[in-house]
């Protein structure tokens, strides 16, 4: 398994305008843990090879929150999910779509081959709350570790990294939507939450469900995105 770098420094160049993100310190001030209860409905779209409540074994490309190790150096599992569905599609599906593109399409194809499903927690979580007072209470600000860019995720994953080796009880992280505020995105830590803590309330296939490609434009049409054949 490969192991996450250690907060390199990003690669940005001098016409780059965001500032590297800074490396955690070696103790992070106790942080502000929000308490999701039993009950609380979350939603994740994801690819239709995995169960709505499985979590990534890190695999795959990185994220800004994973992959992360513990402190033996095995693999922290992740799950990423939403508020609201809209969140889930915008983190997902519409991720990597720029702002300020002057054509902003998605394949129908990426809209196939994904699931939305609804998991209903089964058990109180408690999330480390990563919003703008929040962050400035370990100096940090928003735009740095959820606002910036992909060549950073290095660098912000050491953060979650540095979260989940300092407070054990603690199951994930949440925060503002940086594609679709004021919603919430979450991230689970696979050792702390299993797939039992998640009940699969209902899963919409995005290549047979009418309602979810429905909601997938809807999601697409307050950006300018659409949905191409």
């Amino acid at each position: 398994m490969r192991r996450p770098a250690a907060s390199p420094t990003p690669c940005v160049d001098d016409t780059d305008p965001v500032d590297p993100v800074p490396a955690p310190p070696g103790a992070l001030p106790e942080p502000n843990v929000v308490e999701c209860p039993a009950g609380l409905v979350l939603h994740r779209v994801h690819s239709r090879e995995y169960a709505g409540n499985a979590f990534n074994p890190c695999q795959g490309p990185p994220t800004r929150f994973a992959p992360i190790e513990d402190r033996h150096g095995n693999c922290v599992p992740s799950l990423y999910a939403g508020s609201s569905v809209a969140a889930a599609i915008y983190e997902t599906v519409f991720h990597d779509i720029p702002a300020d593109a002057s054509r902003k399409t998605v394949p129908l194809g990426q809209v196939a081959a994904r699931l939305h499903s609804a998991l209903v927690l089964r058990r109180m979580l408690r999330l480390v709350n990563l919003r703008e007072p929040d962050l400035n209470r370990w100096r940090l600000r928003r735009e740095e570790l959820v606002g910036s860019p992909p060549t950073h995720y290095a660098a912000t994953a050491a953060w979650a990294q540095a979260v989940h080796h300092g407070f054990g009880d603690v199951h994930g992280l949440v925060w503002t939507s940086n594609q679709c505020d004021p919603d919430d995105a979450f991230l689970l830590f696979g050792d702390r939450v299993a797939d039992t803590d998640l009940d699969v309330a209902a899963v919409r296939n995005g290549a047979t469900d009418a309602s979810f490609l429905a909601e997938v434009r809807q999601a697409g049409r307050r950006a300018g995105i659409r949905i191409s054949l």
